[in-house]
């Protein structure tokens, strides 16, 4: 592997993950690279767009990243269908859904509608979390058993908050539950305050990807559960069927 190449990748992966501005001795401190060797690269990208310095001296991403993402989405038209199905569970819902598909142990979020209400989920398109965490992170490992959890996640599964599962036996378990009724759901397991819920979706019958609903916990209305739940699986579903039919088109990005 050419090592200059994978610390730049490293780097731009780690602003992409976070959504947050880093300093040098942050990206020192979590890709374990000496400061003196960081310090060209980050200069380099800052050159070329993909980074942008601020006033601060922090990094943050550029506008030749957002360019190279809107290019990545215009080779998926089936992008765009994805979106209009979530659009038309967000007018029914309201509130904001989500399209993901697993990498690496993480829920890559690809697609995201808001909803319309003030009070609004702050989790972006290309941002990452840990995929035990969430709801469609649990509709993405749903059918890897207990083995494949611990080869995906070596060590313990760290806590994004009080409430996230940290064993997997646990997880393994709560995944084959939810499995047989179809959905998969979190309550301030990833964010406090908020409650997920979400299914796969298939292509040749394998979870290829998944879209959830966020919901605020004071919004959410338990009588409207199933009707939350029948909305999202009849957007997967049609999901599914594009994708399948497409699928010389757009099975690449699976």
């Amino acid at each position: 592997m050419h090592q200059p190449t994978k610390r730049v990748l490293e780097i731009l992966e780690a602003v992409a993950r976070d959504g947050e501005d880093k300093r040098l001795v942050d990206f020192s401190r979590e890709l374990g690279i000496p400061k003196s060797t960081l310090l060209p690269i980050l200069q380099t990208l800052c050159r070329y767009r993909y980074l942008l310095q601020t006033e601060s001296g922090q990094y943050r991403a550029d506008t030749a990243l957002f360019s190279l993402g809107a290019a990545f989405a215009g080779n998926f038209p089936t992008l765009d269908f994805v979106r209009k199905q979530l659009e038309k569970a967000v007018e029914q819902i309201g509130e904001t859904c989500y399209f993901g598909v697993l990498e690496k142990g993480d829920v890559l979020y690809i697609e995201k509608v808001d909803s319309p209400q003030p009070l609004r989920i702050l989790v972006e398109p290309g941002r990452r979390l840990p995929a035990y965490a969430t709801a469609i992170g649990k509709a993405l490992l749903s059918e890897r058993s207990e083995g494949e959890l611990r080869r995906i996640y070596p060590e313990d599964l760290a806590p994004v908050t009080e409430k996230t599962v940290t064993d997997i036996r646990t997880l393994a378990a709560q995944l084959m539950q939810s499995l047989q009724k179809g959905y998969f759901c979190e309550i301030e397991e990833s964010t406090a305050h908020i409650r997920c819920f979400a299914v796969p979706i298939r292509k040749g019958g394998r979870v290829i990807a998944a879209i959830s609903v966020a919901i605020p916990i004071f919004r959410f209305e338990e009588e409207k559960e199933s009707f939350y739940i029948e909305t999202l699986q009849n957007a997967a579903a049609e999901i599914s069927r594009i994708i399948e039919e497409t699928d010389a088109h757009f099975g690449t990005i699976f």
